[in-house]
């Protein structure tokens, strides 16, 4: 455990020392740090797995043989004289059968040796039937393999009874004896304990229902006989045991989402020399009041340190497709910064619209581009721009940028 835990420790802080390699190696690249920052908060996924939700079996798992012995009862019609427990044999039933998925499952099975019918006559029969499972705990206590602790399964099932027993009224075919085998209906329940492994311990309470002529009393082809039966055994697990869970990949698609975007980003930071033309901060504003704030200091020596600036940094404002209105209404915050700082240096305010050429044509592209520029004018010009600060211009229909939605935009440069 110790030695896990340093290697993690190790990782961690070989983590640490790469994202800062990667932040300092492009600060000189990137105005905004915090871009950078972004690619080294990514951490691998552990895996998660969608609850109570696996994958169906193949054929050659999870099948089962059981094995059980007890003490089986039964009650006729009519019943004759004599209680259940006048009535009790003991029982063998032997099953196998396969679970479909943690909650469902089948069997097919044998119950057989000796009853007692209504004249408490001794007689042997043979009992072969087909069960539908269901493990109302199949979640309960799972452990890796998927497998509970404890399992209540409720059956139902349909078989055929087989008395051959000789005494009088049993059906004959050219004098020789052929018994009786009715149809037969099964249920019950059966609770199950994993002890270790493939193994369990089995208990079942079970009851068979046929018709009144099987232990050769009566002759009424209705059901009424009935045989009760407790038993006891061990279940075994044949094949590929467990089940598969199935991975949640919701978080490796948002990953990979996230991915996409921060290598997008990236890639279009480094064809624009290290400055994102599409992304709207307060770096370029903040880079150009730093350089007009020049204009208010002399150096020591008592020379005029004053720089004239010719073009501000630009500041974009996209726009939805066809329209001139904005993608995110939250651009519109930078419009208050661009109004200070244009008011504090005298500045004019260049507006350029565009749309993208490869939408539209030429004639609404400049129309597009032209409402653009207009919208932005007069939100500035609402801000308190006086209207002759404002020069505007239509680009018209542009490819300049990628994606082809980077050149729906309202330009705006800050100049002397």
């Amino acid at each position: 455990m110790k030695k896990y835990f340093i290697l993690s420790v190790l990782m961690s802080l070989g983590l640490s020392m790469d994202a800062s390699v990667i932040q300092n190696s492009n600060t000189s690249k990137v105005g905004n740090n915090e871009n950078i920052q972004e690619y080294t908060e990514l951490q691998s996924l552990q895996p998660a797995y969608l609850t109570n939700i696996t994958e169906s079996s193949n054929f050659g798992s999870n099948w089962f043989l059981e094995l059980k012995g007890g003490m089986s009862a039964f009650l006729g019609s009519p019943i004759g004289c004599g209680d259940m427990f006048d009535r009790m044999k003991p029982v063998i039933q032997v099953g196998l059968g396969k679970w479909f998925t943690p909650s469902v499952g089948g069997r097919i099975g044998f119950q057989g040796l000796q009853f007692k019918n209504a004249n408490f006559v001794t007689m042997n029969y043979r009992y072969y039937h087909a069960d539908f499972m269901y493990n109302l705990t199949h979640n309960l206590q799972q452990d890796e393999f998927g497998i509970s602790k404890l399992d209540v399964i409720p059956f139902v099932g349909l078989g055929i009874v087989r008395n051959g027993s000789t005494v009088p009224g049993s059906l004959t075919s050219e004098g020789k004896n052929i018994g009786n085998h009715p149809f037969a209906l099964g249920y019950g329940i059966e609770v199950r304990y994993h002890l270790q492994e493939r193994l369990h311990i089995i208990g079942e309470i079970s009851g068979m229902t046929t018709q009144k002529t099987f232990d050769c009393v009566g002759n009424s082809c209705k059901l009424g006989d009935n045989m009760l039966t407790l038993s006891v055994g061990l279940s075994y697990t044949i094949g590929r045991k467990g089940w598969k869970k199935v991975v949640d990949a919701l978080p490796y698609i948002r990953q990979n989402d996230m991915l996409m975007s921060r290598c997008k980003m990236k890639r279009e930071v480094a064809q624009n020399g290290g400055s994102s033309k599409n992304k709207n901060d307060y770096d370029g504003l903040n880079s150009l009041r730093y350089r007009l704030s020049l204009e208010d200091n002399k150096s020591l020596d008592g020379s005029d340190t004053t720089q004239t600036v010719g073009v501000g940094v630009p500041v974009y404002f996209y726009f939805k497709l066809n329209s001139a209105k904005l993608v995110d209404k939250s651009q519109l915050a930078n419009l208050d910064e661009i109004v200070k700082i244009a008011k504090e240096k005298d500045l004019t305010i260049h507006i350029s619209g565009a749309a993208d050429s490869a939408t539209g044509t030429s004639g609404i592209n400049r129309h597009l581009s032209k409402e653009r520029a207009k919208y932005i004018g007069k939100l500035l010009i609402k801000k308190g721009i006086d209207k002759e600060r404002l020069k505007a211009v239509s680009l018209g229909g542009i490819s300049q940028f990628l994606p082809k939605e980077a050149n729906r935009f309202t330009l705006v440069m800050l100049t002397k």
